[in-house]
């Protein structure tokens, strides 16, 4: 990636397809971006959040404001101590069976399978055990860094590239982030993708393509931009023959990677809620190694399955648990009721609490969630907004799925999408962010006529063969009384607007002069604002950059790993897409790396010696780097770990 930084992505708009590389020039840093679907399965007793929760998940009954509860070490500042949902519960006794197994998988979505099939690839025996009757998948983007794909299609990062995604991923998250966990990603991601494609995935006669790339213009992620979009995203395509759903090759994909762990003597147990892990010898115990973990079977027993190596988190998130939602996540609990777009009853926090019980510590809160929409009809492409006064209120020159915060702030969350004729040619112009158009793949000159000659029907056909669902007018006060606002206010907003555009300079709210394009060629086209909805939590266990969950000192907890939404400290604040695809990308490397990490592990090993912790026995009245364990509680009774932070 180290091209000229004047040249051109002189290839047409397009994807790229397995293999066949187009020619062009690129930009140094073009580099490489939704995360959506289809979860499978029907659930069984999931109330409550551990066999003795006085609450149920996904009920959203509360505590008695006289009831508290003494909440683990690890419980993030903030939890209400009234959450009887969060404290740990008494230990399963009355085991029905018991399995043994090196590595126990706890969760079968794409990070679990991954993980799987990792760890029985080298050599381990594996149980996965999953609440859901199947394995589960959600979406369809996967966003790497130097797969051989990437590669092949001019794609190439460098460690300057690299570092700049990292950096601001980073920024983004306002860093409360672990960058550490980014560079592993950056280091290996492509890699890790190349090892799901060419071991199971072209074979079965899956493609891969980049949606909005090549770009038909010079794009720089980075320099002059407010919100980078790099270029990492890839999809599967299905096998010829296959019909492809609304998530093209993803479901399937995913489902290989299950074949692939069966195929290396992976077991799996559906219908089987983990409940609590197993460390020291015992259920939620504090100390030691963890051993295993005891599951729920769908007819309301118990199975222990003990992991000899360790166990693997991978969860997923706690969307559908109102009582966690309320306390981690509370700015979208009413919308993940009302608006939640995965519907799998699984995600209830279950690898959340598990590990808390054991001394896992949460990542601070609020947690950061994925809850997007898009601005308009036109997706994410830069056009004006303007709210129900028909006032502009908004650099309009942020990705769809970074501006839902600010749209739920907006009055009756209701806002308008505008723009005027010469639209199709300033498609090009947008970054390659979620949602966008990014090009008119219409006759631009049959468009042209019938706008010059205000052919209705032709507009309409050609609107309709863009999938744009749109209206337009011809004057100022038709669109002014389309969108129901006061037309002496939407014309101001447009003179303003349009000056802006003509001087290159935006004033009010600095937009880069290339996507700062004027309404003034009629008709004028336009929509409302896009349904915003809830898909998931992104706050979990803190760990290291191996996988391992660790405890209050830092140190990691051993025996065990995680990875997924269950994993913390990936991202803060809200959903990343300036690098579109990166949950799933996180899910699959961080897998891959607890797998290898579980299947190498060493069983003797029982805990961490912790420097700091002998340094404070030792200097029980010491100070060091200004007060030695935090104040203001949070470690339990008789115990010495620091409250967390």
């Amino acid at each position: 990636m180290e091209g000229p930084r004047d040249g051109r992505c002189a290839a047409n708009q397009g994807r790229g397809t397995a293999m066949k590389a187009p020619t062009f020039e690129m930009n140094r840093r073009s580099f490489l971006g939704l995360g959506a679907t289809a979860a499978v399965a029907a659930g069984f007793g999931l109330a409550g959040c551990s066999p003795q929760a006085s609450s149920s998940a996904g009920e959203g009954s509360t505590a008695s404001a006289a009831q508290t509860v003494e909440l683990p070490v690890g419980a993030p500042k903030g939890t209400p101590k009234t959450a009887t949902w969060c404290a740990v519960p008494e230990a399963i006794a009355d085991v029905a069976e018991e399995k043994s197994f090196d590595v126990v998988v706890v969760g079968a979505g794409l990070a679990g399978l991954a993980a799987a099939a990792t760890a029985a690839e080298n050599g381990a025996t594996v149980a996965v055990i999953e609440t859901l009757s199947t394995y589960q998948t959600r979406g369809q983007d996967i966003g790497t860094v130097n797969s051989s794909f990437q590669k092949a299609n001019g794609l190439e990062a460098s460690e300057s590239d690299i570092n700049d995604m990292c950096l601001a991923l980073q920024r983004y998250a306002g860093n409360r982030t672990d960058q550490r966990l980014y560079r592993v990603w950056g280091q290996r991601s492509g890699s890790d993708f190349d090892w799901w494609y060419n071991t199971m995935l072209e074979p079965k006669g899956y493609g891969i393509e980049i949606p909005r790339w090549p770009m038909e213009v010079e794009y720089d992620p980075v320099d002059g931009e407010w919100f980078p979009q790099f270029c990492n995203q890839q999809e599967f395509t299905v096998p010829e023959g296959e019909e492809a759903g609304m998530n093209g090759g993803f479901p399937g994909a995913v489902g290989e990677l299950e074949a692939y762990a069966k195929e290396h003597g992976a077991e799996f147990f559906y219908e089987h809620r983990g409940r609590q892990l197993v460390r020291g010898g015992q259920p939620n115990g504090t100390e030691g190694r963890v051993e295993g973990v005891i599951a729920e079977a769908s007819d309301g027993s118990y199975v222990k399955f003990t992991a000899t190596k360790g166990v693997i988190l991978a969860t997923g998130d706690y969307g559908h648990n109102e009582d966690m939602m309320q306390a981690w996540c509370p700015s979208q609990a009413q919308l993940a009721i009302d608006t939640n777009v995965y519907p799998s009853t699984g995600n209830v926090g279950d690898g959340h609490l598990m590990g808390m019980w054991i001394g896992g510590m949460m990542q601070g809160i609020p947690h950061a969630y994925m809850a997007h929409g898009t601005p308009g009809s036109l997706g994410s492409d830069p056009f004006l907004l303007v709210d129900i006064n028909g006032r502009r209120f908004t650099n309009e020159d942020i990705p769809g799925q970074s501006f839902s915060d600010l749209a739920e702030e907006q009055p009756q969350t209701v806002f308008w999408q505008i723009a005027d004729a010469k639209y199709p040619e300033q498609l090009k112009w947008s970054s390659p962010t979620h949602g966008a158009q990014m090009s008119f793949s219409g006759d631009i000159d049959a468009w042209n006529a019938a706008i010059e000659t205000g052919d209705k029907a032709t507009i309409e056909a050609m609107l309709t063969e863009q999938g744009v669902n749109m209206q337009y007018a011809w004057t100022v006060e038709e669109l002014a009384e389309g969108i129901h606002v006061d037309a002496a206010t939407l014309q101001e907003t447009l003179d303003r607007y349009n000056g802006f555009a003509h001087d290159g300079y935006d004033a009010d709210f600095g937009k880069q002069a290339k996507r700062l394009w004027p309404v003034e060629t009629p008709p004028y086209f336009y929509s409302s604002s896009g349904q915003w909805a809830f898909m998931l939590t992104m706050g979990g266990l803190k760990g290291t950059e191996k996988a391992e969950a660790i405890d209050a000192w830092g140190n990691p907890i051993p025996g065990l790993w995680m990875a997924g939404n269950v994993q913390g400290m990936r991202f803060a604040i809200d959903y990343p897409t300036i690098v579109c695809g990166l949950s799933h990308s996180l899910c699959l490397t961080f897998g891959r790396v607890a797998g290898e990490q579980a299947a190498a592990a060493d069983s003797s090993v029982t805990e961490h010696e912790s420097v700091y912790a002998a340094w404070k026995e030792a200097n029980p009245e010491g100070d060091a780097a200004g007060g030695g364990a935090p104040a203001g509680g949070g470690a339990p009774a008789g115990g010495d770990a620091p409250a967390q932070g």
